[in-house]
């Protein structure tokens, strides 16, 4: 029943693209997880010339006629991009430009010259450029809610093995798992809901649909499941939003407004998320250089302390940290945390001597004992050891403002 507050021609298309828009960031995981995006760009460019031919071949503009033939033409753009890939000494992203270019031209070609050939009710075939939300009737509405259904619940059937050959193809394959008919199943599904999305954001935008909420949804989350309702959540409040703002300012287009509200919710979690957003790294990578630093100026004064009594003085350590070209605030503001975390201590009755305490000597021990497995560990096997280290785990060198020097 339509809310009394919301026209019925308004519920309908928002009915009809949220549906669309929760399939697609479902799908859409697989996609961006087995690295497949750009594949969806080459199924949507194709779209154009099956909607051209589907006309061309049945003189009819229902909605289900016109996504046939534009299901047909994905699957041959996506079938020729595997020919090309596969009799051709061409390279994957050369491929698919060529496919995106060559469909594309075709289609744009067929659209724009059908009324000149004199086709009669040819008119509004070129909104499916991007999207033509506002002509949705019910019936479409349901025939694109039911694909989507069926295309998420086809993923929800298939997920433990497109996970795997996602993750790990290669022990797929070794399990016996069929990694190619999968990898087509992934394909197909993308190239459904592509065509899926063209009345809600047309051909160009479309592949935005389906690829910005995965990546929005990945910021959040590291379970499977839980980025596949994360990501298609993600894809039905842009296309509510979208839908909305597009019945609130009837000259803006409903397909560029679902995109720009998919790029909004990209933009939040890409800031703001918990694990992985720019902020908590930012403060990660400040907490890690902070903390070397400090393993540093530990250094210093436990060298400092072996040399003469077990006592040092801080203009030494300031010293060596000049000699090595260290930042001096930097190794400053080091002091003061080691201070105040008592790790550093004044010698009493001796004015500007310091020493290390019972906790800085353990920390300095420990420091120092891991910087000598890592050096055996690089000296030994330094190819190995590099691939250990990972955004997570940086490698001493190369840390931030040169502190590693």
């Amino acid at each position: 029943m339509t809310p009394p507050s919301i026209p019925y021609n308004t519920f309908v298309v928002a009915c009809g693209v949220a549906a669309v828009g929760f399939a697609a960031g479902v799908v859409g995981s697989m996609c961006v997880l087995r690295k497949r995006s750009l594949v969806g760009d080459a199924a949507a460019h194709a779209t154009l010339v099956g909607v051209a031919c589907g006309f061309l071949a049945t003189g009819r503009r229902d909605m289900a006629t016109l996504l046939t033939g534009a299901v047909i033409s994905a699957f041959a753009g996506l079938g020729a991009l595997v020919l090309v890939r596969r009799f051709t000494r061409t390279r994957d992203d050369a491929a698919t430009a060529i496919v995106i270019g060559v469909s594309f031209g075709l289609g744009i070609a067929l659209v724009s010259g059908i009324p000149a050939w004199g086709y009669a009710d040819s008119a509004g075939l070129e909104q499916f450029l991007l999207g033509h939300t506002a002509a949705l009737t019910a019936g479409d509405a349901m025939l694109l809610a039911g694909v989507a259904a069926a295309a998420a619940l086809v993923v929800a059937a298939v997920l433990k093995e497109t996970t795997l050959v996602a993750f790990d193809s290669a022990f797929a394959a070794a399990s016996g798992w069929p990694v190619a008919r999968i990898d087509y199943l992934i394909v197909a599904l993308v190239a459904v809901m592509v065509v899926a999305g063209l009345p809600a954001v047309g051909a160009v935008l479309v592949t935005a649909l389906v690829v910005i909420p995965p990546v929005a949804a990945r910021y959040w989350t590291d379970r499977v499941g839980t980025m596949l309702l994360l990501a298609g959540t993600m894809g039905l409040v842009a296309a509510a939003v979208g839908v909305g703002v597009s019945a609130a300012r009837p000259g803006l287009a409903t397909g560029p407004l679902v995109v720009v509200a998919a790029a909004a919710i990209f933009a939040v979690s890409f800031v703001a998320a918990p694990q992985r957003g720019w902020i908590v790294r930012r403060m990660r990578e400040q907490a890690t250089a902070r903390r070397w630093m400090q393993g540093l100026v530990l250094e210093d004064c436990l060298r400092a302390a072996e040399r003469g009594d077990g006592t040092f003085a801080r203009r030494d350590e300031q010293a060596a940290a000049g000699a090595r070209g260290r930042d001096v605030r930097g190794t400053s503001r080091a002091w003061e945390a080691l201070v105040r975390a008592a790790a550093l201590a004044p010698v009493p009755g001796r004015a500007g001597r310091w020493r290390l305490t019972a906790d800085g000597l353990a920390q300095a021990a420990d420091r120092r004992r891991r910087m000598e497995a890592w050096g055996r560990v690089f000296d030994e096997a330094p190819v190995e050891a590099r691939e250990w280290l990972t955004i997570d785990l940086p490698a001493p060198e190369p840390l931030p403002g040169g502190a590693g020097r």
